[in-house]
């Protein structure tokens, strides 16, 4: 095994595992937009981008226990496997900010627009380090038993 190929996986890890406690902090550090929406009944309801991060907090939370998660693998195929996970919950967080899935608001001052590409440059930067995971998940060292 390649120690400098060791060393980088370690460092990506932690890269990662640091990008996704900054994420989760991040949606409580730029809060979305705490607004209501009046109904015709007469109500209110929380405008979409609140529920937007709601959804996002989940994700942040798999993908901080995947990628501290990563500091124990030693197997090729699990460390493969772990980035496919980030790369996933990456893309899923991202496409979650954008219509297709939930959204934002309309208007581009509100604060959601702030946590949004706050969100999404996180996890670009996610999935630029599992990529690259993904490719030196086969720089480990394997061990031989002995009976």
């Amino acid at each position: 095994m390649d120690p400098l190929s060791s060393k980088l996986w370690r460092i990506l890890a932690g890269l990662a595992t640091a990008l996704s406690l900054i994420l989760l902090a991040g949606m409580f550090v730029f809060p979305p937009c705490s607004g209501l929406i009046e109904t015709a009944a007469g109500g209110s309801v929380p405008m979409k981008c609140h529920w937007t991060f709601r959804a996002e907090i989940p994700v942040a939370v798999l993908l901080l226990l995947v990628s501290a998660g990563q500091f124990f693998l030693k197997e090729p195929q699990l460390r493969r496997l772990s980035s496919i996970v980030i790369i996933g919950l990456g893309a899923a967080g991202i496409a979650i900010t954008t219509d297709a899935v939930i959204g934002i608001c309309m208007k581009e001052g509100m604060a959601c627009h702030t946590t949004a590409l706050f969100c999404r440059i996180i996890y670009g930067l996610l999935i630029l380090a599992a990529g690259i995971q993904l490719f030196k998940a086969d720089d480990v060292q394997r061990h031989k038993r002995t009976f």
